[in-house]
């Protein structure tokens, strides 16, 4: 059964632990990159001779100069440095201002830029660039002096919480007073009665106002402060990973430290001696030892502790953060639980299976080293060559005249020249040290993918083929890219993971931020339960120039398939689609605020309202009434001839159907169908020709009563029809 941890058995664990640390970070860990800072200064290299050539290429100081910008263009092009990707369709609105607060955090309450600058340099040149983020409760404490304060200010002034009165002065208004005896000197004379009133006070105060409610707080870590377990692969597997840095007596107290324990605490020196923190800052001379001319200002070695450990004997070791401060038997000054540990690290070239990488400097150094003694030998042989040494018969010319080089000098001999003094040869190397320059630069580039067109260095590149150019400048991209890659997959994304983490867990209070031009109000709280939003970091392909360029021939496309819609939204392109072209295109050309130059359309929809309609001049209504008046008369007209029209109608009617009953009495039998058809035609013409339905209907019985009287002409003739006999006619 496992058996809980003593403090004593606490306290041997973190020494043994902190120590293991410290032999592995001294050793050749300090040494490579004190080395790699020596190389990228520009330092000697310690072979150097008087009198001759000392020159130092910085081969090492060229090449990180050059990744860096591009680096930091992929990374800061945008304000959006990181996006949350929803995984579920009603976490689509959270995830917009999820990404907009967390890159708010970063770049506003943290110098985003700065911060990516130190961690992206820190690894190129040392290896891994260290960073810390976590929840900073720290206050800010300001003192202000107020004078003159009424009682109802001086009571609401203290009222606060968050105000400590440090000095107050309380004292009677004299002017109040005065007006006071002024008013009773009336009331005396007057023989009026005043009540008796106090008088009135006021205040002089000092006071502390504490602000602050608490923030993420992201920091960089110099390589010398981070510790880490020796056989630790990454910092989440790692079972110890520590911060060393130093504070004073006061800070230690600030931080609520128990007073008598910080009071014995041993000061200690032993990080201002680091190799590497010398390195630093050897080129100004900094002094490295601290001496304090007070107890509360003398610096002590603190360790911030991350530690894997079983503390409550359930044999399962839990993560806790336990800071010890001292040298040799660290003392414990704190001892608590935490989630995880707030440290996120980068390296350029990955080592698998193991924490630390390589870092760019590694790669140049030897280049450096190199280029270094061939460039010293091509001067000292210019030199030589410029200075030739000369032979001369000793007592035949006069040697301070000779040992003078001026420009027109005169050399004084006793023979002539030619007879007493000889130039020595001197054989050049300039023909076998350019080649060889050129070789190292190719070897560089190879290396480390910084070419000399990536750099625009190389004037004949205009004389070169596109095709080639193009080629070797891909290449470079690639190399470029593929650190971009890793610094995102790896540290980038875990900070902001963490910063996520930190506000959803710490933040509890509602806050008002300018998002997109508007002011939003945040509450991450609503956040707590919603893990799972995951967080990409954007890597465009190719270079902003290539990307703008894609972007170009797909918004002609787009503007071409709306021409073929009629300018119309849908059914393939809106105007949402043309508006995210043209806010990528304004995002890889390095320009901030799409809304200063196109409105998004979501937004220009709402902003349109219809325009209200002009209210009519006099004049005008005036005009309006007339015409009104007018189409009123002219309706009541028409309305009058249309009665007198159905009037006449009706009359016409009326003797049509008088006739055709005469002619029904007379033509039974025949007149049947040719009535039908006729009262057709005259109900069509009714309602075609309102005026000519008497005259038509008039021509149609007309043409009817000859066909009637052409049927009973027939049997008149006396002529029998064939197929019947006389007498069966009828």
């Amino acid at each position: 059964m496992a058996k809980k941890v003593t403090d004593i058995e606490l306290r041997g664990i973190i020494n043994s632990e902190i120590n293991n640390a410290l032999g592995y970070m001294g050793g050749a860990l300090s040494n490579s990159r004190k080395k790699s800072l020596e190389y990228y200064m520009g330092e000697k290299l310690g072979t150097e001779i008087d009198g001759r050539s000392q020159v130092v290429s910085t081969d090492v100081a060229d090449t990180i100069e050059t990744i860096l910008p591009n680096l930091l263009r992929i990374f800061t092009s945008s304000e959006r440095v990181c996006k949350c990707e929803p995984v579920k369709a009603e976490d689509v609105k959270l995830a917009e201002q999820v990404t907009n607060y967390i890159n708010y955090i970063f770049n506003k309450d943290n110098n985003g830029f700065s911060i990516l600058y130190t961690w992206f340099k820190d690894a190129l040149l040392e290896k891994n660039g260290i960073i810390k983020v976590y929840w900073d409760e720290s206050q800010s404490v300001e003192q202000e002096t107020y004078q003159n304060l009424s009682d109802d200010e001086y009571k609401l002034l203290v009222e606060d919480d968050n105000v400590e009165v440090v000095q107050e002065e309380s004292f009677e208004d004299e002017t109040a007073k005065a007006q006071m005896e002024v008013v009773k000197a009336i009331a005396v004379k007057t023989g009026e009665i005043m009540p008796e009133m106090p008088i009135p006070m006021l205040h002089n105060v000092i006071i502390k106002r504490t602000s602050g409610s608490g923030k993420v707080k992201i920091e960089n870590i110099p390589p010398e402060e981070f510790l880490i377990q020796r056989t630790a692969k990454s910092i989440d597997d790692a079972n110890f990973v520590a911060h060393r840095v130093t504070k004073t007596r006061s800070e230690l107290l600030e931080m609520g430290f128990d007073p008598k324990i910080v009071a014995d605490l041993p000061t200690s020196n032993n990080i201002l001696l680091n190799n590497e923190r010398l390195q630093r800052y050897s080129d100004i001379d900094e002094t490295p030892f601290n001496d304090a001319p007070d107890h509360s200002t003398e610096e002590i070695e603190l360790f911030e502790c991350y530690i894997r450990v079983d503390t409550d004997g359930d044999g399962i070791a839990e993560l806790r953060k336990i800071t010890v401060a001292g040298m040799g038997g660290y003392t414990i000054l704190e001892n608590m639980a935490c989630d995880n540990m707030p440290f996120c690290s980068i390296t350029p070239i990955p080592m698998p299976h193991r924490f630390y990488g390589r870092s760019v400097s590694e790669l140049v150094e030897d280049v450096q080293l190199v280029k270094s003694t061939v460039m010293r030998q091509l001067l000292d042989n210019m030199y030589l060559t410029n200075n030739n040494r000369v032979a001369i018969m000793d007592g035949m010319v006069n040697l301070d005249d000779l040992l003078t080089s001026r420009p027109g000098g005169v050399v004084r001999t006793k023979q002539p020249p030619s007879q007493v003094m000889m130039p020595m040869q001197n054989q050049t190397i300039s023909q076998q040290a350019f080649p060889l320059l050129e070789y190292l630069d190719t070897v560089r580039e190879t290396r480390t993918g910084v070419t000399r067109y990536s750099q625009g260095l190389d004037a004949d590149s205009l004389n070169k083929t596109a095709t080639g150019v193009n080629t070797l400048m891909s290449q470079s991209q690639m190399r470029m890219e593929l650190i971009a890659r890793v610094f995102a997959e790896t540290g980038v994304k875990d900070l902001f993971k963490r910063i996520f983490e930190l506000t959803c867990k710490y933040q509890d209070k509602e806050r008002v931020v300018e998002l997109n031009n508007q002011f939003i109000p945040v509450k991450p709280t609503e956040w707590r339960n919603r893990y799972n939003i995951s967080i990409t970091v954007g890597l465009g392909t190719g270079s902003s120039e290539q990307q703008i360029g894609m972007l170009n021939n797909i918004l002609e496309r787009q503007l071409q398939a709306f021409q073929l819609q009629g300018g119309q939204e849908y059914p393939m392109v809106s105007l949402k689609n043309i508006y995210n072209s043209l806010a990528k295109i304004i995002e890889n050309a390095g320009l901030k605020n799409v809304e200063n130059y196109f409105v998004n359309p979501d937004q220009g929809k709402q902003m349109v309202q219809p325009k209200p309609e002009p209210k009519p001049t006099p004049i005008e209504k005036i005009e309006f009434t007339r015409i009104a008046s007018e189409e009123k008369r002219k309706l009541a007209e028409l309305e009058f001839e249309m009665k007198k029209l159905k009037s006449h109608n009706a009359a016409n009617v009326l003797d049509f159907e008088t006739k055709i009953k005469e002619m029904e009495l007379k033509y039974t039998t025949q007149i049947d169908s040719a009535k039908l058809k006729a009262e057709a035609e005259l109900d069509k013409v009714i309602v075609s020709n309102r005026g000519k339905a008497f005259f038509a209907a008039e021509q149609s019985a007309n043409k009817l009563s000859q066909q009637i009287d052409k049927t009973d002409e027939k049997p008149r003739t006396g002529q029998a029809q064939p197929g019947i006999k006389p007498g069966e006619q009828s």
